[in-house]
């Protein structure tokens, strides 16, 4: 991913952030074109990060914003 060979991701999953010992961030279900496995790990990160970013900003904006909830 650092060469000038295009990567990109051609189906999103889900990233699971989890606390404690062992894998804390789990990827699944993503999938890439010229990309390794370690790629498609690496652009699903900066994918989730993404959303996450856009769902903060909409949840500062008012009462009610965005899809975040709690369970």
């Amino acid at each position: 991913m650092l060469d000038a060979d295009k990567a990109r991701l051609t189906r999103t999953g889900n990233v699971t952030v989890r606390s404690g010992g062992g894998t804390r961030i789990l990827v699944e279900g993503f999938d890439g074109e010229g990309c390794t496995c370690r790629d498609v790990s690496a652009l699903a990160m900066v994918w989730a990060i993404g959303v996450l970013q856009r769902e903060l900003m909409e949840t500062l904006k008012a009462p009610g914003g965005g899809s975040c909830g709690l369970g």
